[in-house]
Parts: C-alpha cells; structure tokens; sequence
C-alpha cells in the first residue's frame, strides 16, 4: 500500500478534451410508468448538459456549504482513462469548467461524510493509464477540503492477507459512516478473502477484518463478491448491502435468461448485517428484476426514501427504454421496502433502441427546497455517451 499527494490538474489533458458541450437548460418531462401513490402520469424536468461526449458515469454530492460536485471518468482518444469534476453553485443549472483529476482508476464514486471529508473508490483495470502490475486493483482517493487536493491509497492484492498474488482486486461502490464516527467499506478479492475496510481517522489510516456470507462460499465465484456494493446504514445502526450480483448464480424463481452471458443482465440482491459488518445474512428479495444494477439511496426530507438504479438490458416485457429510473420506499427501524411495479420514476430515456447498454449510475441529491438534482450519462444514437443532470420535483 502506498499513499500519494495529487495536487495537478492535468493541463495538457484539457487541450485533448474539446468539443465541449453547450450548458443549455431543456425543459421536459419525466414519465411515471404504473402510477398509484404518485397519483400523476409524469413530472415536470429541467435537464442540463454537462461535460463533453465520452463522459461517462457520474456520480453527484453536495458539499456542505451547498456546492454541487460531480465526478465521473473519461476514456476515449486519451491514452487511458481520466477522472474530471464540475461545480455547481445555483443548484445544479450551471456548472463550472472541466477540472480534470490525476486520480487513478474508473468509474469514480463519491461517500460524503458529516465533516465534509470526501471519499472516492475507483478501479484500475488490468492495462489501465497507471497500472504497471498487470491485474486489476482498487483504490479509495481522499480530500477533506471539497475536493481540491486528494490523498489516494491503492489497494492491491498485498493489501488483501490471504489473496491470490495479482488477484482481482475490487472495492464497494460507498464507504458508510456508523454512529462511533468510524468508516466503513468492503473490499474482495477474487476466490477471498472479503474484507471490511475501517478507519477511525475520516479515511486517513485503515484497519481491516474478515467478513463472511451465510450459505455462499465466494471463493467459488467469478468475481470479487464486494465489487460495486452500496450499503447503507438503518436507523437502528444495523447495515443492509445492495449487491449487484449474476443471475447464473443467484437466479430469480420467475426469470430465464440463462443464454444471456453479458454483465448487463445482473441484478441486485441484499444482505443483511448486525454486528458490524463481520457475519452477513441475505434477506428476501428486493423487488428488482435482472437487468437493474447501480442502486444508490437517498433518504429525503419527507421521510421517505429514494431508490435509483440503472436499467442495463430490457429484459421484462415493454421494458426499455434503457436508463436511470427511481422508485420511492419507505423506512423502518431495521430495512427499507420499495415497490417496482408502480410508480417508476423514469429519469433517463434517453438512449435509443437497439443500442448496447445505455448509460449508468445515478445518485440524487436534495437541495432545501426540495428540487432533486440526478446525474446520469445516456448512450446516443452514435454509441457514445454523454452526461446530463436533470432537476425535479416529486409531488
């Protein structure tokens, strides 16, 4: 493990980095598929672009003096793949110039905790910009003054006790704050161990211990079994984990997808921990299908809770288009319950059909007058993606 000061903007990287799109504002709106709650068949939106094509995947917070930060990875006609942040400071309808980030990794992903100390967990593949080991590893990028310089830790497989040398390495998408003020994340690699990652120290220095699954050996997996889990802290302290998971392996009784061999046909499951992230169990199924993947949760100020997630392949009837939706749920001491049926908050229809994919991830933040301001990148009729944020209201 090695620990580096970033303090650079990669200046060369922003005259490659052209074609910068247009903020302008859209007005339009926003489908809510199988109304029941909700009582309304769609919603009023304000969407903006932000970034240049080739954006790819991002992930919004905000900082507590109100700024709107976003972050999210660029990877075409650049040896390698750069990380780049925006800023808002009107609530997400203008944002500032490309500040590109010499983080290493992809696939950026913000934890925000209560001192404003910010946490970004990416991964390096294999013949990544950086990657001089020849396998694909983690790391957790650290700034505590809102993103303008960044500590980064790598995590490689000599990280990981009892790991397979130059075994995939994966992190959790989010790190989660507890009550006693520590953090937490998870960490795999493939054919074990699985770790709980800690730090006493708002994500400075970190301890590790070993982790288990009831009834699943993940030795046996394909893959490293924390790689992009969300988790989430309950009222009572208890954790609860959104894991994206192959549907080969943890199938759905009603579903058949079983000539399906690409990633995007996963889907999500939960677990379950009550004593701090040692023992996991797996709880009943979260209502999602196969196809639905990158959850983030968001508890808003009524009280209820918001669920997005992507939909990567149309696999139910009259599913597409592919892209960005939410649902609401609601909150007990111990879980959380969410309705997939009804009341689908359509957030990014944009990508056409017939193209691979679509666009990924997300994450919403609430601003004190309520409005919600989503990030999220969508695949163009040319395949390439783009990134947007969309401001609205729910009723």
């Amino acid at each position: 493990m090695f620990r580096v000061a970033i303090y650079i903007s990669l200046a060369v990287l922003l005259l490659v980095l052209n074609s910068t799109v247009a903020e302008t504002a859209e007005q339009d709106t926003i489908q809510i598929r199988n109304p029941r709650s909700l009582s309304v068949d769609s919603l009023s939106a304000e969407r903006i672009p932000v970034g240049i094509r080739a954006d790819y995947k991002p992930c919004i917070a905000r900082l507590p003096n109100g700024q709107l930060i976003l972050i999210a990875f660029f990877a075409e006609g650049v040896p390698g793949e750069y990380a780049f942040i925006y800023r808002s400071d009107d609530g997400g309808k203008t944002w500032s110039e490309r500040q590109a980030l010499d983080l290493l990794g992809r696939e950026p992903y913000f934890s925000l905790l209560s001192d404003g100390t910010l946490l970004v967990t990416t991964h390096l593949l294999t013949n990544a910009r950086g990657n001089n080991d020849g396998y694909t590893q983690s790391y957790v990028h650290r700034s505590t003054d809102g993103g303008a310089n960044w500590e980064s830790t790598q995590i490689g497989w000599q990280d990981m006790p009892g790991a397979a040398s130059k075994a995939w390495i994966h992190t959790g998408r989010n790190a989660v704050e507890l009550a006693d003020g520590s953090v937490i994340f998870g960490v795999s690699a493939k054919g074990g161990p699985d770790l709980i990652w800690k730090s006493k120290d708002r994500g400075k220095t970190w301890s590790k211990f070993a982790c288990n699954f009831e009834n699943l050996d993940t030795g046996e997996l394909w893959w490293p079994f924390w790689a992009e889990t969300f988790l989430w802290t309950t009222r009572s302290g208890e954790l609860l984990g959104l894991w994206r998971v192959d549907q080969k392996i943890f199938p759905l009784p009603e579903a058949d997808s079983s000539q399906e061999t690409v990633d995007h046909y996963e889907r999500l499951i939960v677990f379950r921990s009550k004593d701090g992230g040692k023992h996991w169990t797996k709880e009943p199924e979260l209502g999602s299908y196969e196809g639905e993947m990158y959850p983030a949760l968001l508890r808003l100020n009524d009280g209820r809770l918001l669920l997005t997630y992507t939909v990567r392949a149309a696999v139910k009837p009259n599913e597409g288009p592919l892209g960005v939706r939410a649902v609401l749920g609601s909150e007990s001491e111990t879980g959380f319950q969410f309705d997939f049926k009804h009341d689908i908050i359509m957030l990014d229809t944009k990508t056409p059909a017939g193209v691979h994919s679509g666009g990924g991830f997300g994450p919403t933040v609430q601003l004190d007058d309520g409005t919600l301001v989503t990030s999220y990148s969508y695949r163009g009729a040319d395949k390439t993606h783009q990134v947007e944020v969309v401001r609205w209201q729910l009723p």
